[in-house]
């Protein structure tokens, strides 16, 4: 993914048509969002049951729970979708409490959705622009037109998520992961405060997850958004939250540091599962290890197609096999480390030998390799997921370099001194533009 920066977007000033606030239940005045004992019901069943939360500005709030535990009926309280039977919501110091969805929007709190909502006919950057010029401000007579201002916020959203490549491509020839991400654009475009995304990650594969993980950081880091998810996915909620509830029932089940769930054993038995707190302890040691050694987004020819990256590929997955054997021995490492070291361009890195540098240095300072080994595995397991999606890439040789450079040396050379001589022939042209234009099925021919 690209990464461009996301200025501020010009948008139109917000009213505030909602009732005072009054004496609210919140006690921080730093809350951007505080729910008081909210409850919805359909008929006898409670769906959200007199639950009370505070969310700060600024952070990533994540929700989990089993299915049926009302998380997504809770995103439609606060975004206006169901009235609430019970209690209130407060966002911004303004009740928003069974307020109109438009109005709330209008407000500064947007919402993606668990399945993929696009009108799919449009195109990316018309889904985008749809987005602008209803959830700023009620228009109860659209304009015919887009202005340049809503154009150029709809270039901003889409290079924020990287999908300037697409503005103008139809939605419904879109990908699984870009109609996340375009639904995540649309949702930012109208430069909301509070943003609510259930299960934005939901059914990607792990490379596409990290993708939206940087996304995400980079909306609160970039932009200072308050940012409530909901996910299944655990590697993705530990990783990004910075504090958690579970639900269950409609109520809250656990509230705190997303590290400390596994700690909770109500929390093991309804939603997680025997044997999570090792699982947990793995999530927190790869976060740490993503701080220390950067992933750099995905280049396929860079992952894939590159000589030296296939091989440390092969050497790294040989030791991995060797560590789960319980056979692997000094020289080993020693191998991995050679072909790290004999990279021509210093610059170049990929995950996975990223992933292999921080596990060689592991074992030179005598630590522990068990998350360094988890990381390099996962690395590996993802560069597999890329392949299968391209199997038709091909991957250039060193030999096969090596035999075209040697040709268009040969050729160059006999043109020069055929210049020299005063007689540059038509046969000298032909052997150069040969040797230019020469492809890995020519060797056999040339040789």
């Amino acid at each position: 993914m690209k990464e461009t920066s996301f200025k501020t977007i010009n948008v139109k000033k917000r009213l505030n048509f909602f009732k005072p606030k009054e004496e609210t239940k919140s006690t921080n005045d730093n809350s951007i969002l505080t729910c008081h004992r909210v409850t919805k019901s359909f008929g006898a069943l409670s769906a959200v049951n007199k639950l009370s939360f505070e969310i700060p500005e600024g952070i990533v709030y994540g929700i989990g729970g089993p299915n049926g535990a009302g998380k997504t009926t809770l995103f439609d309280l606060i975004s206006g979708v169901q009235k609430v039977n019970n209690g209130e919501i407060i966002f911004n110091k303004q009740n928003i409490t069974n307020e109109n969805s438009y109005k709330i929007c209008h407000a500064g709190i947007a919402r993606t959705f668990q399945l993929n909502a696009a009108f799919e006919t449009m195109t990316v950057r018309e889904n985008v622009l749809i987005g602008i010029q209803h959830g700023i401000q009620n228009n109860e007579i659209p304009s015919l037109y887009f202005s340049n201002q809503d154009i150029n916020n709809a270039d901003h959203a889409l290079n924020f998520v990287g999908l300037e490549n697409i503005k103008d491509k139809v939605v419904s020839s879109l990908t699984h992961l870009e109609l996340k991400l375009l639904m995540i654009a649309s949702a930012i475009s109208t430069n909301p405060k509070l943003l609510l995304l259930d299960e934005p990650v939901g059914g990607l594969i792990p490379n596409e997850i990290e993708k939206v993980e940087k996304v995400v950081s980079r909306l609160t880091q970039e932009k200072k958004m308050t940012i409530i998810l909901i996910e299944h996915v655990m590697r993705f909620l530990v990783g990004l939250s910075d504090e958690v509830m579970i639900m269950n029932h409609g109520e809250k089940l656990y509230e705190g540091l997303p590290e400390k769930m596994a700690e909770d054993k109500t929390v093991v038995d309804v939603y997680l599962g025997e044997g999570t707190s090792a699982n947990f302890e793995k999530m927190q040691a790869s976060k740490k290890l993503k701080k220390e050694i950067p992933l750099a987004d995905t280049n396929i020819e860079n992952e894939i197609m590159d000589e030296w990256s296939i091989s440390v590929e092969k050497i790294s997955r040989n030791l991995v096999d060797q560590k789960k054997s319980r056979k692997i021995y000094p020289i080993d490492y020693m191998n991995l480390e050679k072909i790290l070291n004999q990279k021509t361009d210093k610059k170049k890195s990929t995950k996975i030998s990223r992933a292999a540098e921080g596990l060689i240095k592991a074992h030179s300072e005598s630590s522990n390799l068990n998350q360094h080994f988890e990381l390099l595995e996962r690395m590996l397991e993802e560069t597999s997921e890329l392949r299968k999606r391209i199997p038709s890439l091909k991957t250039i040789t060193s030999d096969n370099n090596k035999d075209r450079s040697n040709l268009i040396e040969k050729a160059a050379l006999e043109l020069l001194h055929a210049n020299n001589e005063s007689g540059v022939s038509q046969i000298d042209i032909e052997k150069l533009e040969k040797a230019l234009s020469w492809k890995l099925e020519d060797k056999e021919q040339t040789s």
